[in-house]
């Protein structure tokens, strides 16, 4: 990453206002420690979590630029929030996000899905360094049908990483599927707080799996990100009939309705 990207990651996070200087100064030493020392650290994050920072995760350099990645939606989530309730975290990556998430919830109370055998070990190393029981993280993929797909072996977390159907030279490694509607036994009775999901454009197959659970156990709130220059009519339609309203978030943080920008982050609300 060049210098050029790397002040503009730290200058224009909102998050960094009054602490831009430290923050440069935190991610030239990330560099520095990503080119010389290649070994990760543990890194503590703003709400007193801990993640290890390996260097060939983007992740790691995102939580060194700016403390809260995705600030406005962040900030959004932890002041909407409901106490008490679960987070469903598919497509987790290393976890970043339930991990912010964390102190206003039991982690106990997070369920992660991540089909990538290098971000899931990532995932789950992140749990277990903050001394939390990793039985609600799963390596599968979720999809409108349980079944097997295949994904890439790599060596280092991939942020664009998708399944496929069939075994390829390229994506040998075979995990299974699941569908969102066939696990609800693992919140029966609870409040759903966050369906968060991160996919790689198979947004509608996972909501397409889980129609029970937007109909009957009502997430508060839905986040998930648009790879287009226009969301989907077909996920709008989906998510419309099931009673929720879907917006993003202005550059003040405010809801912003019925626009929406190349690969930014939706939210939906009951």
């Amino acid at each position: 990453m060049t210098f050029r990207l790397i002040a503009r990651s730290v200058w224009t996070n909102p998050g960094n206002r009054g602490k831009r200087l430290r923050k440069t100064l935190d991610a030239v030493g990330w560099q520095f420690h990503k080119r010389v020392i290649r070994a990760a650290k543990t890194i503590v994050l703003p709400n007193g979590r801990k993640f290890i920072a390996h260097c060939d995760c983007v992740v790691s350099s995102a939580l060194i630029y700016a403390e809260w990645p995705e600030y406005r939606e962040l900030m959004f989530l932890r002041t909407r929030f409901p106490l008490e309730s679960m987070v469903l975290d598919v497509g987790a990556y290393v976890g970043h996000i339930g991990l912010l998430l964390s102190d206003l919830v039991d982690p106990a109370d997070i369920i992660a899905f991540e089909p990538s055998p290098v971000s899931f070990s990532r995932l789950r190393e992140n749990w277990e360094t903050n001394g939390w029981v990793a039985d609600k993280l799963f390596q599968v993929a979720v999809g409108s049908k349980a079944g097997t797909v295949y994904v890439a072996h790599s060596t280092s977390p991939v942020t664009t990483m998708q399944v496929q159907s069939t075994a390829s030279e390229d994506t040998d490694h075979q995990i299974g599927m699941v569908r969102l509607d066939d696990l609800r036994d693992l919140w029966v009775g609870r409040r759903i707080g966050l369906l968060k999901i991160d996919v790689e454009g198979a947004e509608l197959d996972v909501l397409e799996g889980a129609t029970q659970v937007l109909e009957e156990d009502r997430p508060e709130l839905i986040m998930f990100e648009s790879l287009g220059d226009t969301l989907d009519p077909r996920i709008e339609r989906c998510l419309s009939s099931a009673g929720y309203t879907m917006f993003q978030l202005d550059e003040y943080g405010n809801q912003c309705f019925g626009k929406y920008d190349e690969r930014v982050l939706i939210l939906v609300e009951i």
